[in-house]
């Protein structure tokens, strides 16, 4: 009697171990399972913000490729000429103009600037409209900095302008000086937004998983939702629990910084990781649903926890029934 007691605790006991020791296999190797998941992001990150830095750099080597050609020949139609030349010569320019500064060509009035952009298949070239070009971003920031800059996304539309883009561009701005380092005008190159987007948001690793890139400032430059670019930043419309989380991550983008963290985005926890496009000042991140990560493996540990109670429980029923029985006897 006592022996039979004996065996039985004893095997309920190893059942019991057994069954600690495959939860515990099952959530180290849940983890060890997410962590190589992340691993995977991160180079998926890492390998699109290298093909987007590959881009841009090719786009500033261009132009400074143009920019010794434009101060060679300081002249109207040549001016027009480069313009033009630079958005053949690189299919994935969308524009780029020459402006020079107030009054460089006096015959031709007040303001000059020779402008160039791709319709289409088809590139259209003119001698700009009377307006404004100098409190433009594209042309005051290159001014103020007396350096080459990425000028973060915008608009291209103005009233009195002649031509201008259909799409939302960002420029590569290079202030022109002579060789006594007078400042004379700036040669701008620019990319569409929609390619841009195209570019980067290539098949992300998991279902659910986006991209997000940000501004200087923290504005949008692509987003799943095309309304929220440009005119939304990421410091904005955030929601109560997630909103000190999203602020976090604004701040690190904008900072420059590369790193993790999970919040909850539209009622999912997510991993966002982000890293920094050094060139441009801007950043990138890609959102992955963690469901998408652990999903399946969770699914599979979920029925075997299932399978698992119920032979615990059948091992108990059946152990307790026979001392049960013994002790009416």
């Amino acid at each position: 009697m006592k022996t039979n007691n004996f065996a039985r605790w004893g095997t309920l006991t190893a059942v019991i171990l057994l069954v600690a020791i495959a939860g515990g296999v099952l959530w180290a190797a849940r983890n060890f399972l997410k962590e190589e998941a992340m691993k995977q992001a991160v180079h998926v990150l890492e390998k699109t913000a290298i093909r987007t830095t590959i881009y841009l750099n090719e786009v500033e080597i261009a132009t400074r490729n143009t920019e010794w050609q434009v101060l060679k020949s300081l002249q109207p139609d040549s001016l027009l000429t480069y313009s033009r030349r630079i958005v053949e010569l690189n299919p994935d320019l969308n524009g780029c103009s020459v402006t020079m500064e107030p009054g460089f060509f006096p015959t031709l009035g007040h303001n000059f600037s020779a402008y160039s952009v791709r319709n289409g298949k088809a590139i259209e070239t003119v001698m700009e409209g009377d307006y404004d070009y100098y409190s433009q971003v594209w042309y005051k920031q290159a001014r103020d900095a007396g350096r080459p800059v990425w000028v973060d996304p915008y608009e291209d539309s103005n009233e009195a302008g002649s031509l201008t883009s259909a799409d939302m561009i960002a420029s590569y701005s290079v202030p022109l000086y002579k060789p006594d380092g007078k400042f004379v005008g700036v040669l701008s190159t620019d990319i569409s937004l929609p390619w841009l987007s195209q570019l980067i948001s290539t098949d992300p690793p998991y279902e659910g998983a986006y991209f997000l890139m940000t501004g200087k400032s923290g504005k949008f430059l692509i987003h799943p939702d095309d309304e929220m670019v440009v005119y939304h930043s990421i410091f904005e419309n955030t929601n109560a629990d997630a909103g000190s989380g999203v602020v976090e991550l604004g701040k690190a983008m904008v900072a420059g910084r590369q790193g993790l963290l999970e919040l909850n985005l539209g009622g999912k926890d997510c991993l966002v990781f982000y890293q920094p496009i050094p060139l441009s000042g801007w950043s990138i991140a890609m959102v992955c649903p963690e469901s998408s990560i652990t999903g399946r493996f969770d699914l599979i540990a979920g029925v075997l926890s299932v399978i698992i109670v119920i032979v615990l429980a059948l091992t108990v029923l059946m152990y307790r029934r026979p001392a049960s029985h013994h002790a009416v006897g």
